[in-house]
């Protein structure tokens, strides 16, 4: 049985999505992704982090005004990190957030030691699938509103 033209452009274009899910993202989707906590990071080392209630804090995206918790955001990317990067030590990021959700002075070579991991993971995820990023992106996701609602425990 043929296909129609309709079909064949259907039938390309699933092709297309495929093949774009299944490439490694580029440097410059990579570093966006890693952008606020290594812009974070950055503002701390030079002392000038902004700062609600006291603790530190960061805008999610440079296009609108979603802000979170620095050590918030960490304990997301660890999340990450553990699952898409399971060999990767990501204990220097624990302990960076365990510090700021605690208050105490962070020094300088444990700020530099995180930001040496960020590049290791930004090379190393360049070489994974963005389908599987994705995935890991949205399970994140998942597991942050359901910790929200309180619902994390009961599931």
């Amino acid at each position: 049985m043929a296909m129609t033209r309709q079909q064949l452009r259907l039938h390309a274009a699933k092709q297309r999505y495929q093949a774009e899910r299944n490439k490694p993202p580029t440097r410059k989707q990579v570093q966006a992704w890693l952008a606020p906590i290594r812009k974070a990071l950055s503002e701390i080392r030079t002392g000038e982090c902004d700062a609600y209630l006291g603790y530190a804090i960061t805008r999610i995206h440079h296009a609108d005004n979603d802000f979170a918790r620095v050590d918030h955001a960490i304990n997301g990317f660890v999340a990450l990190m553990d699952r898409l990067l399971k060999d990767i030590d990501t204990g220097c990021l624990k302990k960076v957030s365990a510090k700021l959700e605690a208050g105490i002075l962070l020094e300088l070579h444990e700020v530099e030691a995180c930001i040496e991991l960020l590049k290791e993971a930004e090379t190393r995820l360049m070489h994974l699938k963005r389908s599987d990023l994705i995935d890991a992106a949205n399970t994140e996701m998942i597991n942050i509103e359901l910790e929200r609602l309180g619902m994390k425990e009961a599931a």
